[in-house]
This record gives structure tokens, C-alpha cells and sequence, in this order.
């Protein structure tokens, strides 16, 4: 009788750490915005993303080289982070009203380009 206590208690250990898992991706997946991007600017140890989002216009900051395949136009998947009000970049010896700071940052993949590309493999 104990030892099936005791392995019950192990599945229920694993599938509460199953779900926890399951609820920590689902609530990332919430958080992922996405752009529109209308200008970047490289300076100093950050790049500076105008960004479009739901026809509000954004700043982002991130590392250059997150931005090496992002183009003016393209729209992008971000996760944000930090928001700086008033951020003065003496780099670009700018000051932005409000800057969103970013360390995951993507092209957001077509979703027609996936679907033709799945259908010429079936």
C-alpha cells in the first residue's frame, strides 16, 4: 500500500510540473507583441526600432545584433521587458518619451508563405 502511495505521489509531482511548464509557455505566447517597423537607427550598444504597433508608434532598444535580418517595413515579433520613460541616449544625444527595452526580437514568419511551403512536401 505504500509503494503505491508513494507512486501516486510521483505522478502527481510530475503532472503539476507538467502543467506549471504548460502554463509558463502559454503565458509567454501572451506576451509576444507584434510591429510594424518604420525606422531603425544603430548607435552606440543599441539599435532603436520605431515600431508600429495597432496604429501607435513605439521605440524599441535592443543589441545590434538581434536586428542583423530586420528590415524597414518587415513586422516583428518582440517580447517587452523594461520600459524606460525619458530615456536620453547620448549616443544619438536624443531623448525618447518612452523606450521599450527588448531581448527577444524576431521577423514574424509568414503564415501563407508556411502553409504553400507544407503543401508542396504532401
Amino acid at each position: 500500500m505504500k509503494k503505491v502511495i508513494g507512486f501516486m505521489i510521483i505522478i502527481a509531482t510530475f503532472a503539476f510540473v507538467g502543467l506549471a511548464k504548460a502554463q509558463a509557455t502559454q503565458s509567454l505566447a501572451d506576451d509576444v507583441r507584434t510591429a510594424t517597423v518604420r525606422e531603425m537607427l544603430i548607435a552606440g550598444n543599441y539599435a532603436y526600432l520605431l515600431v508600429v504597433e495597432e496604429d501607435e508608434e513605439i521605440w524599441l532598444a535592443t543589441t545590434p545584433h538581434l536586428v542583423n535580418d530586420i528590415k524597414y517595413d518587415d513586422v516583428i515579433e518582440f517580447l517587452s521587458e523594461v520600459e524606460m520613460k525619458d530615456f536620453h541616449s547620448k549616443a544619438l544625444d536624443r531623448t525618447f518619451a518612452s523606450l521599450w527595452f527588448v531581448s527577444r526580437i524576431r521577423v514574424k514568419e509568414n503564415d501563407e508563405a508556411v502553409d504553400a511551403a507544407q503543401e508542396k512536401l504532401l
